[in-house]
């Protein structure tokens, strides 16, 4: 009885071991046929190298918002721009339906250094550290309308366009010179 346990436990260690070595035989990639270890270059194509287009305008990238279908948050969206200015932010916030056709930039003003440590999206402050920053503290937008002062969604998503674009921190929407909404800042997109 002991010697057919011994068997059983030899034939079945032994199947095991055959499996396992298959199975790794089956895994382990094989050489292609022909190999010999030396490589081939290969004959470049005749092909016209590209190379940019010297005419073509430089152009700046700019983040637009706008309210989502539901109203209950704001969308961000990249578009591009010959100048960056108040002027262009206001066409392409009235391209994507923040603003009404017609909404004209009445005056935009960028004035003082940030004072405080929250100098905007991205912006790391080091102590001790001086760097000059082409940010400004407060920014003032008049337009000479706006579609619903009331909507908070639109003010926010008009601030977070010019906040982001213009290197603000705080905002101030003014409609003929009277404040709408004042000291915006910036508000994140997804909330």
């Amino acid at each position: 009885m002991k010697n057919t346990i011994m068997n059983v436990t030899k034939f079945s260690l032994c199947a095991v071991s055959l499996v396992m070595i298959l199975s790794l035989a089956a895994c382990t990639p094989t050489p292609n046929k022909g190999n010999t270890g030396e490589t081939k270059q290969t004959e470049s194509s005749s092909a016209p190298e590209k190379h940019p287009d010297p005419t073509a305008p430089e152009l700046d990238v700019v983040s637009v918002y706008n309210v989502s279908q539901d109203g209950k948050t704001l969308e961000g969206t990249m578009d591009a721009v010959d100048e960056l200015n108040a002027d262009t932010l206001v066409a392409l916030l009235i391209q994507y339906g923040v603003l009404e056709e017609g909404t004209e930039v009445v005056s935009y003003e960028a004035t003082g250094q940030p004072s405080s440590e929250d100098v905007g999206p991205g912006v790391v402050t080091i102590p001790g550290v001086e760097i000059e920053s082409d940010m400004n503290e407060y920014g003032i937008l008049n337009l000479n309308q706006f579609p619903d002062t009331s909507n908070q969604m639109l003010l926010q998503a008009v601030g977070n366009t010019f906040i982001e674009n213009m290197k603000i921190v705080y905002l101030t929407i003014q409609v003929n010179g009277e404040t709408v909404a004042e000291n915006l800042s910036m508000a994140d997109a997804g909330k």
